[in-house]
């Protein structure tokens, strides 16, 4: 559908001033719809008064405190929520991780995957992504890249073996895939994973990004673990998320073909070296 076709009412993003709500916004800057930006302590209620629709891109992997993952994950998601009754929003969209389980011991899957029944439940239409690790540009790598990119001569740390592999998609894959779902009626509701064409192993992404010379220096996972249960800046959450493979299923490249969204391979963001 031509973006001529789209809806031109008010969209709200929250968590607009992370990595995909930047994009998000850059992307929109040629198009007519008024851009409301919220970043943490926003009214949304007041935001999303006559707005169209509303993309929540709050949450992290890595909430500083006093922060905590509940309330970085879900309770942003509670509040957005809650604002939407009765506001006549059309259309929610909310970024979720490929990995979100209601089951699972982490919180920070737990509470995704319980954000996104409060999503599912608020009686608004809902596109619920459930995206892979996502990378940036060379000139803004986002918060997962800079974590691999080499400082000077030194080594690269990976977490555990470094032969997890993820099905890496690129922020502003993620961020055309959010747009053409908030303003695009047409395209489906519900929930939908979201990866890229290229899976890699840690190792080769951390290859690829720095350069065939780069060192990399392997944390073994049960120190990785231990550490994340006494240092503050390495959580047990992230550790866990990091150690383990984020694979999509084999039907979830139909995903951009439903969205009218073109994938980008790693090789072709980041240049060998």
């Amino acid at each position: 559908m031509a973006e001529r076709e789209w809806s031109t009412g008010p969209v709200v993003i929250t968590g607009a001033s992370g990595q995909v709500g930047t994009a998000l916004r850059a992307r929109m800057a040629g198009l007519p719809n008024e851009v409301r930006a919220l970043t943490r302590g926003d009214d949304v209620a007041t935001a999303s008064a006559g707005a169209s629709a509303v993309v929540h891109l709050a949450g992290t992997l890595f909430p500083r405190r006093p922060n905590t993952y509940e309330a970085a994950n879900l309770d942003t998601v509670r509040t957005t929520v809650a604002a939407l009754k009765d506001s006549g929003v059309r259309r929610v969209v909310f970024l979720s991780y490929l990995g979100a389980d209601e089951t699972s011991t982490n919180p920070y899957l737990r509470y995704k995957a319980q954000a996104e029944g409060l999503i599912r439940a608020s009686g608004i239409p809902a596109v619920v992504f459930r995206a892979a690790h996502i990378f940036g540009t060379p000139d803004a790598p986002g918060p997962t890249v800079t974590e691999m990119l080499s400082s000077g001569a030194g080594p690269v740390t990976v977490l555990g073996p470094g032969t997890q592999r993820y099905d890496w998609i690129a922020r502003d894959d993620v961020a055309e895939s959010l747009l053409h779902a908030a303003l695009d009626h047409t395209t489906p509701t519900g929930t939908h994973e979201l990866a890229g064409p290229q899976s890699l192993s840690v190792d080769e992404f951390v290859t690829r990004v720095n350069g065939a010379d780069v060192r990399i220096r392997h944390l073994p996972a049960a120190l990785a673990r231990l550490l994340g249960h006494v240092l503050p800046t390495l959580p047990s959450p992230l550790v866990d998320v990091m150690l383990r493979d984020c694979l999509s299923s084999p039907d979830a490249g139909e995903t951009a073909a439903r969205f009218g969204v073109t994938l980008h391979r790693v090789d072709e963001v980041w240049p060998a070296g």
